[in-house]
């Protein structure tokens, strides 16, 4: 992965559309290489096809939830930065231990501001 937005590849994974989309047009507007799907299942299949330097997943989604795929794409591709979002605002849940512990990188409540995204975003991409 390298700090050049235009290179780093980002694969949204949230059930709501609006949520896919709001973040879709942020990062896209800042040169990042964006893919979205609306659920786990799919976004397995979309990691199966290619890596990706940034993921950025919802916990609460339905059929396969967020937990479940992190553990997946974490076994896949342990150097992959996951950005987990949730509508619940408690932060210390036990579902952002989990979260935590099997190796996401930041945990952000919805509706997350965009700027604090994007400081996530940078902070992964310097570390590289």
């Amino acid at each position: 992965m390298t700090t050049a937005s235009q290179q780093t590849s980002i694969l949204v994974v949230d059930d709501e559309k609006v949520v896919r989309d709001i973040i879709y047009r942020y990062l896209t507007k800042k040169g990042y290489d964006v893919l979205t799907t609306r659920n786990g299942q799919e976004a397995l299949l979309l990691g199966s096809r290619g890596t990706f330097d940034i993921i950025i997943l919802d916990i609460n989604m339905p059929g396969m939830n967020g937990l479940e795929v992190l553990h997946q794409l974490k076994t896949k591709y342990p150097k992959a930065v996951v950005i987990m979002l949730t509508g619940v605002a408690d932060p210390e849940s036990v579902i952002e231990s989990a979260a935590m512990g099997m190796g996401a990188t930041a945990f952000l409540s919805k509706p997350c501001e965009l700027t604090k995204l994007q400081r996530v975003i940078d902070e992964a991409c310097s570390k590289d």
